[in-house]
């Protein structure tokens, strides 16, 4: 057993608290958390004659526990308990996590995904003490909660100081998730189930969850099983450059002598260059889940002092992500297609654009289906000893499973005839034929699209989107899919002595630990064999003619056919949709498209218009990495008298690493867009050790008042890809030549690269105010040793027929030369029960980070760049209300600011892709209908708050993410 489970006086002083706190306990709820049996660690429960626990409920008692947990722990720890999760209108666990001081949240489709701690996403997650792997980080290191249902937990603990006792993984925290235990409640049967309807502001959907809970609890075992099933539709809206949604690799930078030939800003010359978009598009998409848990756990005291314990815990979510929309391009030609209208000066030569006039060749309409599947098991087994002895130990293995597999399909369908660059009459097999009869000839299309304002305003669309006789398929593909599994097999042994006589030296703890984790990604295109020989083709367009070296496919005399047949988008039937939901982009009167839904089955749909496809695997973005650490810790517990009383704890945590990476040689280019030839697996194999010291000390200076101090060497992995990726260009066609060009290419995989290593720093004060209310600041320092970042270099890569012609820009990761992440942290929890009358049932909880960092890069105004996702202020506000029955919360979270990618746009270096500051408010209100059955009304992003994101100027608009407002209505019984 590890040295948190035996009963110590903090532990006792704990139990005294949940005393206190049992006049406010009710009886029996299953969902939450049973307070002592949190702040004893278990303890407790294990000895002959303790006190009877005590399950809460409640926000001032989930509240008090939370200041508990925190007041007695051994280190800086934050915590949320089953009721912060279960009653705030949170809809994932990443949300409720944001209300902790100095977690900064990621949203996907509105709802919380990834996390960072106090600015880094190099966070390890726990699952009840030890590790856990999910679904959503099979090859990455930062926590994404988006598939595992919230109802499952009973809490979390974000430790920022870490002991030696505790797992290494983390640079700035470790967030361990707990899961509901058959000896966290009352003896006997305990039942729980909660219903929920859920609809939001745009999607207008009736969507459902259904959580329940079962547990038994006898003298000496006790079982419990969970479950909890969701189905929601969420809407999110996208407007802005094309190809964006994480970097701006689809921007460049024409320049006025070259792409124009004509003073566009009228300063006198032409040596000034303009940012530039490839295309211009507007969509909105549905986004599908449906999340099904399973937590199961039994305890058992099989005498002598032994504890056995056997969690499993279970995730599955399918999710379902919908697009459809407008764009104007034109077909990669050339940047300086869009004129800008208006604009101002960035630097001295280069120009930010708010207004461009689109005289694009091409106006299509869009649809996508991208579908994720998601799933992971995790197997504890774990045998704890204490005999009332000094010696306390336990033994624990863990096994866990994941994959994550997504699979796209995706049409452009065309407003034109062709003409405008060249396939109005492609040739077939039967003869030539026009690719779309009832297009539009005009050579281009004049469309303006203006980026002031809230939302995006396109003028100039013409009428001709509504004849649907106009539309046709010009392009159809399925790339970029990926399917990535994982194990993890984990052996510890952990040990503790407790000393006799009361000297400084409390007692020692110590453990080995064998890990070992596998994980292999493979991401490949779907290519339809085309022609008589076969030729595997990705895009399936209008454009793409057979005529390569390696397969051709023609009538003999040098007439080559087209791999994309003209397919009239009225065929499709009932499967297509008048699009004029933008999200609030004004000036479209709409557009027909392809029902996104009919490409659910993604391969079916590709398979129903080009049969046989089959998987293309690409070699550049397909590895496998075996990742085995070995590591020992030795950490002594300590108090002592010095003035004040002062207790803490030291230790050594030496840690093992070998690293195997298996990557795939990228070989020669292949025709009409299939990967380059797999030249073969190369295995890189290193080693490396770390020794990992720490020391954690709270000074007692009164007994409402505590001083910290910590300091820790870290150690984070890399994303599993940044040492196994390879090489993967990105191609374009040119239609004047009919070469398809490289346009640029992305290179993450480096075995030589480091791991993330960090040296932190802490001292925090904490003032205690009774149970129910605490004041702390706390300052801290990241020096981070080496660091991995998002960079760009120059390479000379070849066409797709073999012929190099230009230098192109490759996005890849650079070893950083470190930097350092300083801030100070300000939280305040108060009940306000010393108050008379009414204004005793309210409550805050409130708090400030400020955490300014330095990357090392700076921009083109030579202003210092912050980590990448790092958000300088961060703030959090809860106003809260619980009166006898009715209970009531107010939620505020904002965070400043972000980095999301270094040099952006092509032709340049150092343009920074940005985040605008967020705000994002919920509210939640409860009514106890009788003792057991409670009815809630919860209100997620209740401002519907828009995602603005910007290329180094506020004025340049890269694209604009718009999340809709979610209501929940529910009724949650016990028994």
């Amino acid at each position: 057993m590890s040295a948190e489970k035996y009963l110590s006086s903090r532990a006792l002083d704990r139990a005294f608290t949940c005393t206190a706190a049992r006049i406010f306990a009710r009886k029996a709820l299953a969902t939450a958390v049973s307070a002592c049996g949190l702040a004893a660690g278990g303890a407790l429960a294990q000895q002959p004659g303790a006190m009877e626990e005590v399950v809460v409920q409640g926000i001032r008692l989930s509240q008090e526990t939370a200041i508990s947990t925190k007041r007695n722990a051994d280190s800086i720890v934050d915590s949320i308990v089953a009721e912060d999760i279960g009653k705030l209108p949170d809809a994932t666990i990443s949300d409720s996590l944001q209300r902790i001081t100095g977690i900064q949240v990621r949203r996907s489709a509105g709802e919380g995904s990834a996390i960072n701690v106090r600015g880094m996403p190099q966070v390890l997650t726990t699952l009840n003490g030890e590790s856990y792997l999910g679904a959503g980080s099979v090859t990455t290191v930062q926590p994404n909660f988006n598939d595992i249902p919230a109802p499952l937990f009973a809490g979390a603990d974000v430790h920022k100081s870490p002991t030696a006792s505790q797992l290494s993984g983390g640079i700035t925290g470790v967030v361990d998730l707990r899961t509901h235990r058959p000896m966290d409640f009352e003896r006997g049967v305990t039942t729980a189930a909660s219903v929920e309807a859920q609809t939001g502001r745009d999607s207008q959907e009736s969507d459902s969850a259904l959580s329940g809970l079962l547990a038994w609890r006898g003298e000496r075992v006790g079982a419990l099983l969970s479950a909890s099933l969701s189905n929601v539709n969420l809407a999110n809206y996208y407007m802005g450059l094309a190809g964006g949604g994480s970097h701006a690799g689809w921007s460049g930078m024409p320049s006025e002598a070259g792409d124009w030939g004509y003073d566009v800003n009228g300063d006198g010359d032409t040596d000034d260059s303009f940012i530039a978009y490839q295309g211009h598009t507007a969509y909105n998409q549905f986004t599908e889940r449906e999340r099904f848990g399973l937590n199961g756990s039994l305890q058992a005291d099989l005498g002598e002092g032994l504890d056995l314990v056997v969690d499993y815990f279970y995730t599955d979510m399918d999710e379902f992500d919908r697009r459809a929309g407008i764009s104007i391009s034109d077909k990669w030609q050339q940047w300086g297609w869009a004129t800008p209208q208006l604009s101002s000066p960035g630097t001295d030569t280069i120009n930010t654009v708010q207004v461009y006039r689109a005289d694009g060749r091409r106006l299509k309409s869009y649809s996508e289906m991208r579908g994720t599947r998601s799933e992971s098991s995790n197997l504890n087994v774990e045998l704890n000893y204490d005999n009332g002895g000094a010696f306390t130990g336990g033994a624990r293995l863990i096994y866990g499973e994941a994959e994550q597999g997504n699979l796209n399909s995706y049409v452009d369908v065309d407003m034109a005839d062709g003409s405008q660059w060249g396939v109005d009459m492609p040739n077939y097999p039967g003869g030539a034929q026009p690719s779309n009869p009832g297009g539009y000839s005009d050579p281009v299309q004049s469309i303006v699209v203006d980026y002031r304002g809230n939302t995006p305003h396109w003028s100039g669309v013409p009428g001709l989107v509504s004849d649907l006789d106009g539309y046709a398929i010009g392009a159809l593909s399925s790339e970029n899919n990926y399917d990535r599994e994982g194990d993890l097999t984990v052996a510890r042994f952990d040990g503790a002595y407790e000393f006799a006589g009361g000297g400084f030296f409390q007692s020692l703890d110590a453990g080995l630990r064998y890990s070992d984790r596998n994980a292999e990604n493979e991401q490949y295109h779907l290519l339809a064999p085309i022609g008589d020989d076969g030729c595997p083709v990705r895009w399936k367009a209008t454009d793409v003619v057979l005529s390569g070296s390696q397969c051709s496919a023609g009538d003999g005399s040098g007439n080559y056919y087209t791999a994309g047949r003209p397919i009239p988008l009225s065929s499709f039937g009932d499967d297509v949709q008048w699009v004029t939901d933008f999200g609030g982009v004004s000036g479209i009167p709409g557009v027909y498209a392809l029902d996104p839904s009919a490409m659910d089955d993604v391969l079916a749909f590709q398979d129903s218009l080009y049969p046989g496809n089959r998987r293309g695997v690409v070699p550049g973005q397909s590895y496998a990495v075996n990742l085995q650490e070995t590591s020992t810790y030795l950490q002594a517990n300590f108090a002592a008298e010095i003035g004040v009383p002062v207790s803490g704890n030291f230790g050594l945590r030496a840690v093992r690493t070998d690293l195997e990476v298996t990557q795939h040689v990228v070989g020669s280019a292949r025709d009409y867009g299939a990967p380059e030839v797999d030249g073969g697996p190369l295995v890189s194999e290193r080693s490396f050790t770390d020794v990992l010291p720490s020391l954690n000390l709270a000074f007692d200076l009164r007994d409402d008042l505590k001083l910290r101090a910590a300091y820790a060497k870290t150690l984070s992995p890399l994303n599993l890809e940044q040492w196994g990726g390879g090489l993967a260009p990105s191609y374009a066609l040119n239609s004047e030549t009919g070469i398809f060009e490289v346009i640029g290419a992305s290179s993450n995989g480096n075995p030589e690269l480091d791991p993330w290593r960090a040296d932190n720093f802490d001292l925090s004060m904490e003032w205690y105010n009774g149970n129910s209310g605490m004041v702390s600041v706390g300052l801290f320092l990241v020096e981070v040793e080496s660091f991995i970042e998002s960079g760009s270099i120059a390479m000379e890569l070849p066409d797709q027929d073999g012929v190099v012609r230009r230098t192109t820009d490759v996005q890849t990761n650079v070893q950083g030369d470190g930097g350092e992440l300083s801030g100070i942290e300000v939280a305040a929890k108060q009940a306000f029960d010393f108050l008379p009358g009414l204004w005793a049932n309210f409550g805050v909880d409130a708090n400030f980070t400020y955490s300014p960092s330095d990357s090392g890069n700076e921009d083109l105004d030579g202003e210092e760049l912050p980590f990448i996702d790092n958000s300088e202020r961060l703030a959090n506000f809860v106003g809260w209300y619980q009166g006898e029955r009715l209970q009531a919360r107010v939620a505020y979270n904002y965070r400043s600011e972000r980095v999301v990618a270094f040099n952006q746009v092509w032709g340049t270096e150092g343009l920074t892709l940005m985040q605008e500051p967020t705000a994002y408010v919920d509210a939640s209100l409860s009514y106890d209908v009788t003792g057991d059955v409670t009815v809630y009304l919860n209100g997620s992003n209740l401002t519907g708050e828009t995602e603005e994101y910007y290329l180094q100027w506020e004025n340049q608009k890269a694209w604009q993410s718009v999340y809709e407002p979610r209501y929940t209505l529910g009724v949650r019984a016990r028994f």
